[in-house]
């Protein structure tokens, strides 16, 4: 690859199956990325003169590797745990979200999902003056395999960029200018559905999340999603610096004391006033609750009282051990504000 890879990107190994890479750290022989499309003769979705299926459930993705593909599961012994990581000799491509939109503003031809993703980017760069290399496209249509009804899912660069664009989102959704309107009950029932949730949070409480968000919405009625990722020289931990250790299933609530990190991918919300509900050993209080899952971004503010259950985990470097929450590996996991 001539790419470092990180969180937005997609790489396609040689057997076809196409990944989207998860976080920031990678061990120096492989890039840890999760299965999201696979060849289907009976698929959907068709690129290139081959049919694709999409694979949704994180479990289903490790059952198909673990009985078809089982070189791409990878026993971590930084992280602790099986994760799934594709070695840099398999990858056959590397998709690049910023060069993706930056093919797709020069192309003559667009279909209607690729204008209005071109024309999202361009919006966000005339309302704020980011540059545009700060911004990328990912998600179905970055590996081409979007449909009349997907998404629009783009990636924006580096904190600068990131305050910035949410900012200018909260205003545009607040006043549905220039085609902006959030995501209304409808739509928030078929996500809701979709992510399985049901048994974990009830619909009113799901509504009241979800349209607390601005990195989320819809443009000229299509729904979006935005990510935001740290450039390179924001992050300040190489993969092996820390070692990883997960304890068990915890629940607990607690105030959350910094939300800076809220908007990122992974996410962070520093921790005040913690109370163990359910599970943890004597004084392994988590101080941070972590998640590597676009769901729980902007999910709470500085100032919030949360409850949250997900995997103790505890961390370890040459000077400390401190221990977060992890949230988003399990479909059990949640993250709720409760009113006051």
């Amino acid at each position: 690859m001539n790419h470092k890879a990180r969180e937005g990107d997609f790489i396609e190994t040689g057997e076809g199956l196409i990944f989207d890479v998860k976080g920031l750290l990678h061990p120096p022989d492989r890039v840890i990325a999760y299965l999201r499309y696979i060849p289907d003769k009976r698929g959907p979705r068709e690129k290139a003169g081959l049919r694709y299926r999409k694979v949704y459930a994180l479990n289903k993705r490790t059952k198909l590797l673990a009985k078809r593909w089982p070189h791409y599961l990878y026993n971590s012994p930084v992280f602790s745990r099986q994760v799934q990581a594709v070695p840099l000799g398999n990858i056959r491509r590397h998709y690049v979200p910023s060069e993706r939109l930056a093919e797709l503003r020069r192309a003559h031809a667009l279909d209607e999902q690729e204008r209005l993703a071109v024309d999202l980017s361009e919006t966000l760069v005339r309302k704020t003056g980011v540059s545009i290399s700060k911004i990328g496209l990912t998600g179905s249509i970055l590996v081409g395999l979007h449909r009349e009804e997907s998404d629009i899912d783009l990636i924006l660069y580096g904190k600068d960029t990131a305050h910035s664009c949410h900012g200018a989102l909260r205003l545009l959704l607040e006043t549905t200018a220039e085609g902006f309107s959030p995501l209304d009950r409808s739509d928030l029932r078929r996500l809701y559905v979709a992510r399985n949730i049901t048994h974990e949070v009830s619909f009113e409480t799901f509504v009241r999340h979800e349209q607390s968000k601005v990195l989320q919405g819809k443009f000229r009625g299509v729904p979006y999603f935005l990510r935001c990722v740290k450039e390179w020289k924001e992050v300040n931990e190489n993969y092996g610096d820390k070692k990883y250790f997960p304890i068990c299933r915890l629940s607990l609530d607690a105030t959350v004391a910094d939300d800076a990190e809220s908007i990122f991918t992974p996410c962070t919300y520093r921790l005040s006033n913690v109370r163990l509900v359910d599970g943890g050993f004597g004084t392994q209080v988590p101080f941070e609750i972590v998640s590597f899952r676009g769901r729980f971004c902007d999910q709470a503010k500085k100032g919030d009282h949360v409850v949250a259950e997900g995997l103790l985990e505890r961390i370890l470097d040459e000077r400390d051990e401190i221990h977060r929450l992890v949230v988003g590996e399990n479909a059990r996991d949640r993250l709720i504000v409760v009113e006051r």
